[in-house]
């Protein structure tokens, strides 16, 4: 699975992501750096499909994403192939913790690996929570609802927008812990946003957008 982004930019008036370049192949890891409003959330927006650029191409595997796919194609493409973690408040509030860690695969007509999902609720630290509901656990237990949900679609390619951020350092600890298991064991291409400097023991490529 290889990803290349040409000469990519998106404007919002005076902001937004100025062209930007680059190439991912099977099993890398890339982490996306800057200053805040410089453009990687819509970066990342952009790999994902969901949000169109003003100008350049993302290629999967060859395809221009834009270019040679529909709108249902891209939309296919987020769970199948790309698994992306956002910002935000984005778990289901009147599902518990375990039904929104296993409903993308439910909802995609899938059968849920249950094994697979206390396995992975338990290395992040959050099997203790599973009846909760999203109003009820603290902001560190939410992200790691978040990727333990993003991880449960098995997707070849993983972005994961700043998974550390605002999260007490035992937490942020699990979480960098789990991606490196996800980096460490291949095959895998892994694309984050971060300011957490502790990733580049990964000794990720590195794109600074100015």
């Amino acid at each position: 699975m290889m990803i290349r982004a040409d000469n990519i930019s998106k404007s919002f008036g005076r902001n937004g992501l100025r062209e930007t370049s680059f190439e991912l192949e099977k099993g890398d890891f890339l982490c996306i750096t800057g200053e805040s409003g410089c453009g990687k959330t819509t970066l990342l927006s952009i790999i994902s499909g969901m949000l169109h650029p003003d100008c350049g191409e993302v290629y999967i595997n060859g395809r221009g994403i834009f270019t040679d796919m529909k709108e249902k194609e891209r939309t296919r493409l987020r769970g199948s192939v790309i698994g992306y973690m956002m910002q935000g408040n984005s778990l289901i509030p009147e599902l518990t913790v375990w039904q929104n860690v296993i409903c993308p695969l439910e909802l995609a007509g899938k059968k849920a690996d249950r094994e697979k999902a206390a396995g992975l609720m338990e290395k992040l630290g959050i099997d203790n929570i599973t009846d909760s509901y999203p109003s009820e656990i603290s902001g560190g237990e939410y992200r790691r609802v978040l990727l333990a949900r993003i991880l449960m679609l098995d997707t070849d390619i993983l972005l994961v927008d700043e998974p550390t951020s605002n999260l007490d350092e035992k937490s942020a600890v699990i979480v960098r812990n789990v991606l490196r298991e996800l980096h460490s064991s291949g095959g895998k291409s892994l694309i984050v946003v971060t300011h957490d400097r502790e990733f580049l023991a990964f000794e990720p490529k590195v794109l600074e957008i100015a």
